[in-house]
């Protein structure tokens, strides 16, 4: 192994064993290192080193200039190295990142720029550019991606989710020079899409005969959490209070009164027989039993207690009233939280027709 292969491989084991807080540190260093590997014909080192630096997403993924830049010295290495459908594809790759970036004849050879005139010619002449990182709040904010064309194509553009599915449709029409394309944010039933990995794909309309391509834009969507407040919980049933009469209280209240009415009467007579019972006790005993029935019938036995249903209905519909509103200030929040949308590098695939 040369020295440089060396240092490309330690420097490549290195830049993988950084944290992720480096990735977009780590993206450069493997652009810079890739373009040196090329010019000192490194080229199996280059290729990977490359590669490596274009697969980077997210906030670590390199700008625009970057990715065209490293699309267009992996094509000049797949040339080198004798694959002409990987350079032909990294020079379809790179029409789509930047058009106005091209191999010039001091830097490259005959075979590489022929490869990427080629690939001008077979590719549509459209572009998506996006903004980095937008935070827009659904509904109100927008997503802004401009579409490019010097051949006036019809097309088509869609938000797809990571499963390839149609999440809304956001364009249809003709590409004149440009036009930009908007997304609130909001799929086709108007709700906010959960945290994932999306796409904006761009199409030929049907009627267009020049070929079929797609034009990808992947986009990462991450919705920062929301603080709300838990609905509170239904009244217990020690709350409530009994809707009809309970017999069973009412026999309990019954009975002591009864029991001592005929402790009053009979036990003098039992403790000193042949003893008349006096009217004192008589009347004492009978006021005692009317307590008890009056004890019962204050239980209402198996009746409705209005007073009764009337406080439980309140409690109730307070309770219902405060679930209510707890969950019209919760779905208050979710509406006022903001999608964070993180565009990628775009890709674009043909598929030649006669």
């Amino acid at each position: 192994m040369t020295r440089l292969s060396f240092t490309l491989v330690l420097g490549a084991v290195v830049s993988l064993s950084l944290p992720a807080v480096t990735q977009a540190q780590s993206a450069s260093a493997f652009l810079d290192q890739g373009i040196r590997a090329y010019s000192v014909r490194e080229y199996d080192g280059g290729a990977w080193l490359l590669r490596r630096a274009l697969s980077v997403e997210g906030a670590g993924a390199l700008n625009t200039n970057d990715a065209a830049r490293g699309t267009l010295y992996l094509m000049a290495i797949e040339v080198a190295r004798n694959q002409r459908d990987s350079a032909l594809a990294a020079a379809r790759r790179l029409v789509v990142l930047d058009p106005r970036m091209r191999p010039d004849d001091q830097s490259f050879s005959p075979q590489v720029i022929a490869v990427y005139q080629e690939a001008r010619r077979s590719t549509p002449s459209v572009t998506i550019r996006a903004p980095g990182d937008t935070e827009i709040k659904p509904g109100s904010g927008v997503f802004v991606v401009r579409l490019g064309s010097t051949t006036a194509p019809e097309v088509t553009a869609v938000v797809t989710g990571a499963d390839g599915r149609v999440v809304r449709n956001l364009y249809s029409g003709t590409i004149r020079d440009s036009v930009d394309v908007r997304w609130n944010g909001l799929d086709a039933s108007g709700n906010t899409p959960p945290a994932g990995r999306y796409s904006i794909v761009v199409t030929p309309a049907a009627k267009d005969r020049r070929g079929a391509w797609t034009l990808r834009l992947p986009l990462e969507i991450a919705r920062p959490s929301v603080d709300t407040t838990p609905l509170p919980p239904a009244p217990p049933d020690s709350l409530f209070r009994p809707e009809r009469g309970d017999y069973k209280s009412a026999w309990q209240a019954l009975i002591p009164g009864v029991v001592a009415a005929g402790a009053i009467i009979v036990v003098p007579n039992l403790v000193a027989q042949g003893e008349q019972a006096s009217n004192a006790r008589l009347i004492v005993g009978g006021t005692v039993a009317l307590a008890g029935v009056a004890a019962f019938f204050s239980h209402h036995p198996g009746q409705r207690i209005p007073a009764n249903e009337q406080y439980n209905h309140t409690l109730r519909e307070t309770w219902k009233r405060n679930v209510a509103e707890t969950s019209r200030r919760n779905a208050d929040r979710l509406r006022g939280a903001t999608l964070v949308i993180r565009p990628g590098a775009p890709s674009l695939t043909t598929t030649d027709t006669p």
